[in-house]
C-alpha cells in the first residue's frame, strides 16, 4: 500500500515540485495551500507524513503541529522553512514536529529525512498496537500484584501524572523494573506519546553520548549524515535507561545537565537543543555504595532520586505468587494454544514456600519450561523439577525433600477435611485417583 502524504504550502510552485518527485517515487499525494485547507485534507486523507510551511496566510504552521497530530493517522510532520526562519523550524521540533527541510529544496535531504520519518511512523504504530493489546487483553495490562507493597506502588504512580520529574526504580535481578517502568509510562502520559529503552551495558563507552544525545555530519569517523539521539526521539514521552550504574562517568554531567534544564547538544553540534522527555532509571545495585567506590556522580543519584519505588523480591511478597502462577499459565496459554494447563494445588503452595532467587523471572521461567514438557492438561511439580534445575540456592536433592514434606502435609489436610474420601480428595487436589493412591502408598499416610 502507498505511503500517503500532505503537502501544506502557499505557494503553488512548491506543491507542484513536491507532487512531481513524490509521484515519482510512488507515494500517493494531498495538497493544501492554507491552514484550512490542511486540517480538512488531513482529516479525510489520513497521512502519515505532513510536509508543513510555517508561513501560511490563514495561520502560523507552528499552531498546527499539534491539532495534525491529533488526528486519526497522528502523522509526523516535517517542517519547510525558508533559510532565515530556522530558529522557528528547531522550534516547531520542539512542539512536536519530527524534522525540518529548508528552503531551497536539497533532494537527498528531503528522501533521507522522508526515510527516517516513515520509519520512525512505523515504530510509532507499533507502539499504538502495543497499547491497544494492553488496553484490550488482561493479561498485558499492568505490573502483576496485590500485595501491601505491590498496592503502595500502584497508588503511589497514579499520583504522577502531570509532572516530569525523573524516577528511579531499584530492585533484585528479575523483579520486574522494566515492567514496572513501562506501565509507570502508560499510566502518566498521552497515547501517542513515544517510549524508548535503553540498555546501558550494552553500549561502548565512545558511543554512548551519540546514542543518548546524536550526532551531527562529521562529528567523528563514520558520521556521514545527522542523526536523532534517542532521548530526542523521545520527545514528549520517556526514556527508560535500565543497568543505570552502568552509564560512563564521562557522560553523566551532560545526562545530568539534559534532567534539570531539558536541553543538549548533539555531538559535534553547537547548538543548544530543547526536548520534554521523562528519565527512569533502573538499576539492581546499591548506587550509594557506587558514588563511595567513585562509580557514579552524587548530584546526578540526588537528582534521579526525587522519585524512588523499590520492588520488593519476591520472598518478601509471597502473596502475589500465586497471583504471577496464573497471570503466566493465561500467558503461555495465549501463546502456545492447545489445551489449557494448570497448576495443581502442591505445586501452587510448593512455589509459595520456595525462595526464588531469581524472582519473578525464575518463576516465569520455570511455568513456561514445565507448560512446554507437560502432556497433561495439569502440571505437577515432579515435572518442573525434572524440566530443569532451579536457582542454586540449594541442591535438587534439598529441593525434593522440601516439595515431599509439603506435598504430603497437603494429602493429609485434605484427606482429612474430605473425611478420608479418596475419589474427592483427587478432585480436590486436581490429580488422578490413580495418582492419589500411589502418593498415599509412597508417603505412608494410614487414613
Amino acid at each position: 500500500m502507498k505511503h500517503k502524504i500532505l503537502v501544506v504550502d502557499d505557494e503553488p510552485n512548491v506543491r507542484i515540485f513536491f507532487e512531481e518527485l513524490l509521484e515519482e517515487a510512488d507515494y500517493k499525494i494531498k495538497t493544501a495551500g492554507d491552514g484550512a485547507a490542511a486540517i480538512k485534507n488531513a482529516q479525510d486523507f489520513l497521512p502519515e507524513i505532513v510536509f508543513l510551511d510555517l508561513n501560511l496566510p490563514d495561520a502560523n504552521g507552528l499552531e498546527l503541529i499539534k491539532p495534525l497530530k491529533k488526528i486519526e493517522s497522528h502523522p509526523q510532520i516535517i517542517i519547510i522553512s525558508a533559510l532565515g526562519t530556522v530558529e522557528n523550524a528547531v522550534r516547531a521540533t520542539q512542539l512536536g514536529a519530527y524534522d525540518f527541510i529548508t528552503k531551497p529544496f536539497d533532494i537527498d535531504k528531503i528522501e533521507r529525512v522522508l526515510t527516517r520519518s516513515l520509519e520512525y511512523q512505523n515504530l510509532y504504530k507499533e507502539n499504538l498496537m502495543l497499547r491497544q493489546i494492553q488496553q484490550e487483553c488482561p493479561l498485558y495490562q499492568e505490573f502483576i500484584g496485590e500485595s501491601p507493597q505491590i498496592e503502595r506502588i500502584k497508588s503511589r504512580i497514579l499520583k504522577l501524572k502531570n509532572t516530569d520529574v525523573p524516577i528511579l526504580i531499584t530492585g533484585e535481578t528479575g523483579t520486574g523494573k522494566n515492567i514496572l517502568a513501562k506501565q509507570i509510562h502508560y499510566t502518566i502520559n498521552e497515547p501517542s506519546s513515544p517510549m524508548v529503552y535503553i540498555n546501558c551495558s550494552n553500549i561502548s563507552e565512545n558511543l554512548f553520548e551519540s546514542e543518548l544525545f546524536g550526532h551531527e555530519k562529521g562529528a567523528f569517523t563514520g558520521a556521514v549524515g545527522q542523526k536523532r539521539g534517542r532521548i530526542e526521539e523521545a520527545g514528549g514521552g520517556t526514556v527508560i535507561l535500565d543497568e543505570i550504574s552502568e552509564i560512563p562517568y564521562s557522560i553523566q554531567a551532560k545526562l545530568l545537565t539534559f534532567i534539570q534544564e531539558k536541553t543538549f547538544f548533539r555531538v559535534g553540534g553547537s547548538k543548544e537543543l530543547r526536548v520534554e522527555t521523562r528519565i527512569i532509571a533502573l538499576t539492581n545495585r546499591d548506587l550509594e555504595k557506587e558514588i563511595e567506590a567513585g562509580g557514579f556522580r552524587k548530584d546526578l543519584f540526588y537528582r534521579l532520586n526525587v522519585i524512588h519505588f523499590h520492588l520488593p523480591p519476591l520472598r518478601e511478597r509471597r502473596d502475589d505468587i500465586v497471583l504471577l502462577c496464573r497471570h503466566f499459565l493465561d500467558l503461555f496459554h495465549a501463546g502456545y494454544g492447545g489445551v489449557r494447563k494448570e497448576l495443581d494445588s502442591v505445586g501452587f503452595e510448593y512455589f509459595r514456600n520456595y525462595s526464588w532467587p531469581g524472582n519473578a523471572r525464575e518463576l516465569k521461567n520455570q511455568i513456561e519450561r514445565a507448560y512446554i514438557y507437560s502432556d497433561g492438561e495439569t502440571l505437577v511439580v515432579d515435572e518442573i523439577l525434572s524440566a530443569g534445575e532451579f536457582s542454586k540456592s540449594g541442591s535438587s536433592r534439598g529441593l525434593r525433600e522440601q516439595l515431599q514434606a509439603v506435598e504430603k502435609q497437603i494429602i493429609v489436610d485434605t484427606l482429612s477435611s474430605e473425611h478420608g474420601n479418596r475419589k474427592k480428595t483427587a478432585e480436590t487436589l486436581r490429580i488422578s485417583l490413580r495418582n492419589l493412591q500411589y502418593k498415599i502408598a509412597e508417603y505412608g499416610i494410614d487414613m
